[in-house]
Order: structure tokens, then sequence, then C-alpha cells
């Protein structure tokens, strides 16, 4: 994958030299998993889809100019929003920052964002309502973690936030929204269980793996209805949903159930070897 950045300040083109995807990701501080995002991108050949597009405004483009001036975007921001961390937040400023100092500096306000606050806080919770709004993914990812922790065990009212979020656009905000919703849930909450099972259908690799640790948390020992959800997740395409697979249904199955050991011994002959390792003691456990 190679693209072409032209050197030089001014608006005239400057030497062309090709630079790699690896170099230009790193240029852009993405992390890990923006940069799987968007070599997956670039080998489909939609740069304008790829990772600098939907993270925050850090960057707007795949092109650069050596002294990498992103586009500029309209900064207007709605009236400032006070919370109980002291932290003042703007419903949809994050996105609208064209430089990456400015995005920074408002993210880095969020850093303590419902850190002590206390189980039930209602002006916490209200502040999250705001930020859920908010056209930036960090802010909704924060938003949604805080709900997970601050939220009562089985709010209804914050549980149906949870819920809209887990069809978000952002892969973050929907992992985040699996893990707040198996947290304040009722175990046996069928109608968590129900929106959550839809996430084993995701897209993305690592928001299945966190619906089917969410199932295994959800679930009740015995639950046959349950477990069947998992059932096509043995043959996911990613080893850890595999064996998270696994683990949740080690964790449903009625003691010596005849068609969990069966699967698991049908595990035994996975291809990855952590995966075969797993099964084996899962088995080993239904078995004792």
């Amino acid at each position: 994958l190679k693209h072409l950045r032209v050197s030089g300040s001014s608006g005239r083109l400057g030497s062309v030299r090709p630079t790699t995807a690896p170099a230009m990701l790193r240029r852009c501080n993405l992390g890990l998993r923006g940069a799987r995002l968007a070599a997956s991108h670039l080998a489909a050949g939609r740069p304008s889809q790829g990772a600098g597009a939907r993270h925050g405004g850090l960057v707007r483009t795949f092109h650069f100019s050596t002294n990498w001036r992103p586009t500029p975007q309209p900064q207007t921001l709605a009236p400032a929003v006070p919370s109980s961390t002291g932290v003042h937040l703007h419903s949809r400023c994050f996105a609208a920052f064209s430089r990456p100092q400015e995005l920074h500096r408002h993210r880095k306000r969020l850093e303590g964002f419902a850190k002590d606050a206390p189980r039930g806080d209602s002006k916490t919770l209200q502040a999250c309502q705001d930020l859920l709004r908010d056209d930036d993914w960090f802010a909704r990812k924060t938003a949604v973690d805080a709900i997970g922790k601050v939220a009562n065990h089985g709010d209804e009212e914050q549980l149906s936030f949870l819920y809209k979020h887990l069809e978000d656009e952002d892969i973050f905000v929907r992992e985040a929204a699996v893990d707040a919703a198996a947290a304040i849930a009722r175990p046996g909450d069928d109608v968590a269980v129900s929106k959550v099972a839809m996430r084993l259908a995701d897209e993305d690799c690592f928001v299945r793996a966190r619906a089917v640790v969410a199932l295994g948390v959800l679930g009740k020992q015995g639950d046959l209805e349950t477990l069947a959800l998992l059932d096509e997740m043995f043959e996911d395409g990613f080893v850890p949903v595999r064996k998270r697979a696994i683990e949740a249904a080690t964790k449903l199955a009625p003691p010596k159930d005849a068609s969990v050991m069966a699967r698991l011994r049908r595990c035994m002959d996975d291809a990855d070897r952590g995966v075969r390792e797993e099964a084996k003691e899962a088995l080993a456990r239904l078995q004792a």
C-alpha cells in the first residue's frame, strides 16, 4: 500500500515521494485498532472512509503535506453545560475543532469525568446524556463508560440509552455499550439479552467478542435459549471470539450437559492452539 506525499510548505508541488501506509498511520497517531481499521479501508480502495475520517476530526484526509495542516472546519460551539465533575461540556464541540491540539485539549478535560461520582448520581447521569448527543465518538464512549459505572443496577432508563448506542456508528462506542449494558442489567433480563445478542453479528470482531462475554454474564446457568445464541460463535473467524464462546458456554451449560460437551470436543480440533487448550480445560470442568 503506497501513497504519494507532497513535500514543501507552499501550495506548489514539491518533491513527490512514496510513503507506506504504516508510516502514514504513525503520523496520524491513530493507535493499533485505528491502524487496523484504516488498513482495511486502504486495502479496499476506500480512503475517504478510512480511520482519519472517523476519528473525530483528528485527521480529515489521507493526503498530507510535510507540515500536516488539516482541512479547516467550522468552529460553531453550543453553550457550555456544567457537569458534576467541574468539566464544562459542549454538545457538539469535539468534532468541530479543526486543529488536533484543540481537540486533544478538550478530550483531555474528560479524563476525570465521573471518576468519583457515587452510584445513581443524577447530575453525572444528566451530563452523560449531553455527551451522548456529541458528534465525537470519544465523548459518546466516555458517557457510555460513565453510565456503566454510575447507573443503578436495573435502571431501565439508562439501559434504554445504552440499547440505542448498541447501534452506534462507531465500533468503540458499541463495544463500550455492550460492556455497560452487561454491568447494569439484571441477570436473566430478557430484553438485555436480546439487545446484546444483536451484536453477535457485528461487523467488528472486538464488539462480537464483548457481546459473547456479556451474554455469559447476563444469562443464567441452565438457560438453554441464551446458550443456543452462542452456537455460531464457535465457528467465528476471530480467535478471541471462539475462546470467549467456550468460556460463556461453560458458565451457562447445565452440569455435564451432553450437547455442550460434544461442542467442546469439536473445539479440541480447532486450528488455534489456544482454543484447543481452552476447550480442553472447559471440558474437564464440566465433567468434574
